[in-house]
C-alpha cells in the first residue's frame, strides 16, 4: 500500500515538471518575437538582427519583425533610430584606467615586520 502511495507521489511530481518545460519553450519563443519587434522598431534589417542575436531562433525573430512591420505600417509609425553601440575597450579590463585615487604601487607596500630584539646575554 505504501509503495503505491510513493509511486503516485513520484508520478505527480514528475508530471508537474512537464508544464515547466513547455513554459520555458514558450518564453524563449516570446523573447525571440520581442527581439524581432524591437529590431524592426529601430529600423534594423533582419540580417543585422540575426547576426546580433545568434542564440535566438530566426523564425521567432522573423515573426516578431513581421508583426511589428505590419503594426508600424498600419499605424503609420516612424522608425526610432537606435542608440549608438558602445565601443569595445582597447585592452583587457584589468588594464583600463579608471582614474581617481592614488597609485596602486604606493597602496600595496608590504607591511614592515620588526625583528625581535636579541635576548640579553647572547
Amino acid at each position: 500500500m505504501t509503495t503505491r502511495i510513493f509511486l503516485l507521489a513520484v508520478l505527480a511530481i514528475a508530471l508537474s515538471g512537464c508544464e515547466r518545460v513547455s513554459e520555458l519553450a514558450n518564453q524563449a519563443k516570446l523573447n525571440g518575437r520581442a527581439i524581432g519587434a524591437a529590431c524592426r522598431h529601430t529600423g534594423r534589417s533582419l540580417e543585422d538582427c540575426f547576426q546580433r542575436n545568434p542564440r535566438v531562433s530566426k523564425a521567432d525573430i522573423f515573426a516578431g519583425w513581421k508583426e511589428m512591420n505590419e503594426y508600424m505600417t498600419k499605424n503609420k509609425l516612424d522608425v526610432i533610430p537606435p542608440a549608438p553601440d558602445a565601443k569595445a575597450a582597447s585592452g583587457p579590463v584589468a588594464s583600463i584606467e579608471i582614474g581617481g585615487g592614488t597609485d596602486a604601487a604606493e597602496e600595496e607596500k608590504p607591511a614592515e615586520t620588526k625583528q625581535p630584539a636579541p635576548a640579553p646575554g647572547n
